[in-house]
């Protein structure tokens, strides 16, 4: 019974380490985006798991220009990384990484898997690709939703993705949005995403 405990235990460790690694290569990407402040919490949960705690004999100004937080990451962020891991005293690096994961599912971009496309104006967007269906950003902010249920059928036709919706309690007929992507393998790619996740979570 002991044996397996720590066979257990050590794998859900190992297993939020490597996912710790994944969501950070995300952040550092871009492909997952997030606040100043978010980038300082999730930094410091890092610095926390790699360091141990902050001693201020040994943790000297500049302790932290060896760690990557952040894409374009300044002084002023790595100093506000210095605020919260003082706090995370007696933390042990797997209880670091459970906050930081903690932290990162409360994000509102976790999850969702973006394409570069633009509408039927020509306007830029993303659309994202998440467990509860298809979002529609511009300049970061949720334009539309699609929820699984509401939509019937997912298409793509050269360079063009299509999401037919099902009518709405006030509509009689169906209705079909289109998306212009950059080529017809991205539209394929969007596509082949779509039916993943939609078989995946429903």
């Amino acid at each position: 019974f002991i044996i397996t405990y720590f066979v257990h235990f050590f794998f859900l460790t190992l297993c939020s380490y490597y996912l710790c690694l994944q969501i950070r290569n995300d952040i550092l990407s871009g492909r997952l985006p997030c606040s100043f402040v978010t980038h300082a919490l999730l930094g410091s949960y890092l610095v926390q798991s790699e360091l141990g705690d902050y001693d201020p004999d040994e943790h000297t100004a500049g302790y932290l220009s060896e760690f990557r937080f952040a894409p374009n990451q300044t002084a002023e962020l790595e100093e506000k990384v210095c605020e919260p891991h003082k706090q995370h005293k007696g933390q042990t690096p797997a209880e670091a990484e459970l906050h930081y994961l903690d932290t990162v599912k409360k994000m509102a971009m976790y999850g969702v898997e973006l394409h570069p496309a633009s509408d039927s104006a020509g306007v830029d967007i993303m659309i994202g690709v998440c467990s509860s269906g298809l979002l529609v950003y511009r300049d970061r902010l949720r334009m539309n939703r699609f929820a699984w249920p509401k939509i019937l059928k997912v298409s793509y036709r050269r360079n063009h993705y299509y999401i037919k919706i099902r009518p709405g309690e006030f509509e009689q007929f169906e209705s079909t949005i289109g998306f212009k992507l950059a080529n017809r393998k991205a539209a394929k790619r969007l596509w082949k995403s779509t039916v993943e996740h939609h078989t995946f979570f429903r």
